[in-house]
């Protein structure tokens, strides 16, 4: 017996005593008393009436190991959830085997984005990274150029279907929202690879991915982040979108590549005008899509450019 037995058994019960959960466990009343307690420290509202015994009430927003294993449809995953880290990527990438793996934290003390910046990943977000072992015999779409689309796509569709809320791709992976005072940053993306060096195949893909969901600002990071609490005043359930930006994204990965290009597109920030550096020469212009192989397309003085990677700001 262990704790989330017994929430378990709360969840089918309107009340139930301290006396049957004992008896049906096999345990003492003070092992039940204890159980309870925890579950309470991890911020499950268990209410207790005397002569009824105990009842479980609605909580929210409750992110550990037993949620997500009780609500991710897909099992296919080993489950690790830590109260705090340094970075999912980094504990995935420690971790060997051929089992997929979801490494989920509260908050992260050395989150990174792309080009090695640090990554903002106060209390209150949510901060996880899928690592699919075997990419190449497990999904459709092969090439880890896709997969950072494929993130960003899942983790849009997941908060515009749970939360109500639109929000852009900046090209590759930048979840934004539009703003009075302009775009700002609610979601960054790291995929990272490891590939084998004779037959070149992926080893592993990692995506990770660092949404703020009830996070609150201070200072200079209010300028330019958001979170969907902030957007709405609301607390949202991070194990809901959790689960469903994994499912969402299983979905694209094992879509045609047409199908996921055709979706990315629809969320993807055009138009806008940028900037970038190539071939050692910075380049102002718009933004005018992506190509089949999912790199951007940028019209510069009335030509198209296309951009494979680097870094893009607005302008």
């Amino acid at each position: 017996m262990n704790k989330y037995n017994i929430l378990d058994l709360l969840a089918q019960n309107e009340y139930i005593s301290g006396e049957i959960i004992a008896a049906n466990f096999n345990v003492t009343r003070a092992a039940v008393w204890k159980a309870i307690a925890d579950l309470k420290k991890e911020g499950y509202e268990i209410e207790s009436k005397t002569n009824n015994g105990y009842k479980l009430l609605k909580s929210s927003d409750i992110l550990n190991e037993h949620e997500i294993k009780s609500k991710l449809k897909n099992q296919n995953f080993d489950i690790i959830y830590k109260k705090s880290t340094g970075s999912t990527n980094d504990d995935a990438k420690k971790i060997s085997g051929e089992n997929n793996i979801i490494i989920a934290s509260g908050e992260q003390s050395a989150g990174r984005g792309r080009y090695g910046r640090s990554f903002s990943s106060e209390s209150g977000g949510l901060y996880f990274t899928v690592k699919i072992c075997r990419p190449n015999n497990f999904f459709n779409i092969e090439g880890v150029t896709f997969y950072p689309l494929i993130m960003a796509t899942a983790a849009n569709r997941a908060v515009y279907d749970l939360c109500g809320i639109n929000l852009y791709i900046k090209w590759p992976n930048d979840l934004l929202y539009k703003s009075d005072a302009g775009y700002k940053k609610m979601a960054g993306i790291l995929t990272e690879a490891s590939i084998q060096a004779e037959t070149r195949a992926l080893s592993y893909i990692i995506a990770g991915i660092g949404l703020n969901v009830n996070t609150e600002f201070d200072g200079e990071l209010k300028k330019s982040a958001s979170s969907l609490k902030i957007i709405t005043g609301q607390n949202y359930d991070r194990v809901d979108l959790l689960c469903m930006i994994v499912e969402n994204f299983m979905q694209f990965a094992n879509s045609s590549r047409e199908y996921l290009l055709e979706e990315y597109k629809k969320r993807l920030l055009t138009g806008v005008r940028i900037s970038f550096a190539q071939n050692g020469r910075e380049y102002i212009g718009l933004s005018r899509g992506i190509n089949g192989s999912g790199n951007l397309l940028a019209e510069i003085d009335g030509q198209i450019i296309t951009v494979q990677s680097g870094e893009i700001n607005f302008v």
